[in-house]
């Protein structure tokens, strides 16, 4: 036998505000919003946001993040480079 929810009263909305890649639950009574799926990604994976947190650092006079980022800067110049 088949249940149909005839109520009008909608108890659950699921949003994404990134196209699908992470999804949030929110509770139409109580307005409460949850997350239920997010993207994983690799430890060494670096956000957007992240970024721009690590440039600000960097410009803001933190010499370890400066000295790494020229380290990085070298490694991508030079696998550019390769390729």
């Amino acid at each position: 036998m088949i249940e149909v929810n005839t109520s009008r009263e909608m108890t659950k909305i699921y949003e994404s505000p990134d196209g699908g890649a992470t999804v949030y639950e929110r509770d139409t009574k109580t307005g409460e919003r949850i997350c239920i799926e997010k993207p994983k990604y690799p430890d060494w994976w670096i956000l957007d946001h992240e970024w721009h947190e690590i440039t600000e650092l960097a410009q803001d006079g933190n010499k370890s993040i400066r000295k790494i980022l020229s380290r990085l800067k070298l490694l991508y110049n030079i696998s550019k480079d390769s390729e």
